[in-house]
């Protein structure tokens, strides 16, 4: 039987100390970020995750800063935010590994929309999912080839959810993906730490708010 009264929606979520630059420790190869190949991936920054957090700031100050040294510098910039499915059976295994999710009676329009503070500009880029991945059945694999683009560069929630799920697919894929530890939130600092090492060691590279931004943007480097 389906628990149709389930959600992804968890406890709040308790803060936690972002990692940070511990966490080069964990590569096992660190892509070298280039401003000619690299692309900014804002990873499910909606008001439904994000109200989860006892105290989003910390989460939203460190996405922004990255959002604004991209957009400063004027890399590519793309959104991705999970959708409602067109009916709820068509959420297939996630109706029974996660219930209704966004699909649920409670859900508001307004909770499906990116964070006010983060909100996507005209002249970005914003994919629908339907699954964990931003890859998956979505325009991002064309998007990037189109533009030429091959690193994508990745912040926003959850760590050992969509973002390694993400990373993994992007892979397989042949992008260089890079999740920056101290733009990513998780439902614990447990989690988040797993994603990291899972995806260092696996198929990506870690790396920090600080180090991106001296990479790809050495003038407003943070």
């Amino acid at each position: 039987m389906i628990d149709t009264q389930r959600t992804l929606a968890r406890n709040p979520i308790a803060p936690y100390t972002l990692p940070g630059e511990e966490c080069q420790a964990y590569n096992k190869i660190h892509w070298k970020l280039d401003p000619d190949r690299a692309v900014l991936l804002v990873h499910d920054m909606q008001n439904y995750w994000v109200d989860l957090y006892v105290d989003p700031a910390p989460l939203l100050r460190n996405v922004a800063a990255l959002l604004g040294g991209f957009r400063q510098a004027r890399l590519p910039v793309v959104f991705c935010r999970g959708e409602r499915a067109p009916s709820r059976f068509e959420r297939g295994l996630g109706l029974s590994v996660w219930g209704d999710g966004l699909n649920a009676e409670h859900v508001r329009p307004q909770d499906c929309e990116i964070a006010s503070s983060l909100a996507p500009r005209d002249d970005e880029y914003l994919v629908h999912k339907p699954r964990h991945s931003a890859f998956f059945q979505t325009e991002l694999e064309p998007l990037l080839r189109k533009m030429n683009r091959d690193q994508v560069v990745v912040c926003g929630v959850f760590a050992h959810h969509g973002v390694m799920v993400s990373c993994i697919d992007g892979y397989m894929r042949n992008f260089q993906m890079t999740m920056v530890a101290d733009a990513l939130g998780d439902y614990s600092e447990a989690e988040h730490r797993m994603a990291l090492q899972y995806v260092a060691q696996m198929c990506g590279s870690t790396s920090t708010l600080a180090r991106a931004a001296a990479a790809l943007f050495p003038q407003s480097a943070m």
